[in-house]
């Protein structure tokens, strides 16, 4: 006999299980599921006091909180931190076919309401190229549909927007060909493994289409190059593909950029910090922001301590910030003390979606930040006054992916400026 259902609470779950229930509202099951949809099995953060019981209604919210799904609870398990739910999974709210959903929400449409039978099937996440759009369209009179999939990345590339748009670009010109095209945009997560290919075909066949994959890839080197500046325009890929991967990777001195600053308290990182900020804003190129110090602690990270959760979130505020900043063609300078490698590389993942990032890692050593310290902290954090103090009584993770090392030991400001000025210059940043 099937247990009651009665209300729990909302959970908004991380991007890629979000994603991984929206293919479940549509029928499609990814890789791994024990079995096809409305049934799912998913992670989620422990709720507070006891596990969901059976029958218990969870509903998930995107990252605005907007309901996307509901699960019934069947079974909950709770290890290493995470709950595991398996049930069956239903749309949060009847959805009307207009109503909107993201990016050109009228393509983001159910394969019972959008197929095409015995269709070469181009699934990508990515804008389209020559060789793929060459072997969907092999076969005379042969339907092509056009599958942009929406989603969180593993791998950087452009948003899912301008692919739409570049792929539209595409459908038309294969309409005006003669040949029969759709577009459709579907939700689907991108993992970095063999996984991504078999939910490509999945997808396909949902569609009613045939998987379509070229005989030899594109140059992903050629295309590097030429995002970097290095080399001419790749002839893998159609105008408006490239125009798309132009948007998302402009040339270095139009790209955005993030630079942290990492070193330890007294290390002279803010003070570097705020000289290349100042440099950068005389040479007048770009458009520069400093986040650190007072500032941020007053606004951006008002109400935090020092533990060390504190410390990462204030760290990964400031990386939020900073990679939008960047997203949007500027630098963002940052100098926390950053003590911890897995805090620095989420910052690194994050600027590196949208544009560059840049780690420079203060090295001045303990002695010598000791002895510049003129508050008296460090004497207070060996004297146990002042608990989680970094290189004291907390860890400093000493990065061993830094771009650039500097010892203000003996040197000046304006020398480790010109430094820093220096390798940005050499890369074409400015």
């Amino acid at each position: 006999m099937a247990a009651e259902s009665t209300p729990g609470p909302a959970l908004t779950p991380d991007p890629i299980t979000l994603t991984t229930l929206e293919l479940a509202l549509l029928g499609i099951a990814v890789p791994g599921s024990a079995a096809p949809p409305p049934a799912v099995a998913v992670e989620l953060d422990p709720l507070p006091g006891k596990k969901p019981a059976p029958g218990t209604e969870l509903t998930l919210t995107d990252a605005e909180g907007a309901p996307v799904a509901v699960v019934t609870v069947e079974s909950a398990i709770t290890r290493k931190r995470r709950l595991t739910v398996k049930g069956t999974v239903r749309r949060a709210a009847p959805v009307a076919d207009d109503e909107p959903r993201g990016a050109y929400a009228a393509l983001r449409r159910a394969p019972g309401r959008m197929k095409l039978p015995n269709a070469a099937a181009v699934v990508t996440r990515d804008p389209v190229d020559l060789r793929t759009l060459e072997a969907a369209t092999v076969k005379a009179g042969q339907p092509v549909l056009l599958i942009v999939l929406d989603g969180p990345r593993s791998v950087p590339g452009p948003d899912a927007a301008d692919v739409i748009s570049a792929t539209l670009t595409l459908r038309d010109r294969l309409r005006r060909d003669g040949r029969r095209s759709e577009l459709i945009v579907v939700p689907a997560p991108q993992y970095g493994d063999d996984r991504d290919d078999e939910l490509a075909e999945r997808i396909a066949v949902a569609y009613g289409g045939t998987l379509v994959v070229p005989a030899t890839p594109p140059s992903a080197e050629a295309l590097q190059h030429w995002l970097d500046g290095t080399a001419a325009e790749p002839a893998d890929w159609p105008s408006a593909s490239r125009h798309a991967w132009r948007r998302w990777r402009p040339l270095p001195h139009e790209r955005g950029l993030v630079l942290l600053f990492t070193g330890l308290s007294g290390s002279g990182k803010s003070t570097i910090a705020r000289a290349v900020t100042d440099r950068i804003a005389e040479i007048g190129t770009r458009t520069v922001t400093l986040l650190d110090g007072d500032v941020v602690r007053r606004s951006l990270s008002a109400g935090l301590g020092f533990s060390k959760e504190d410390r990462d979130r204030n760290v990964e505020r400031i990386g939020f910030v900073a990679a939008e900043i960047a997203k949007h063609g500027g630098v963002a300078v940052c100098a926390p003390i950053a003590p911890f490698a897995a805090t620095r590389a989420r910052v690194r993942a994050l600027a590196e979606a949208h544009g560059d990032f840049l780690l420079i890692h203060v090295a001045t050593p303990l002695a010598e930040c000791e002895r510049r310290d003129r508050k008296g902290l460090y004497a207070r954090a060996r004297a146990g006054e002042i608990a989680e103090f970094t290189g004291i009584s907390s860890p400093y993770e000493e990065p061993d992916d830094a771009d650039l090392v500097l010892d203000t030991t003996g040197l000046s400001v304006t020398a480790a400026r010109d430094t820093v000025i220096t390798l940005l210059d050499q890369g074409g940043r400015l």
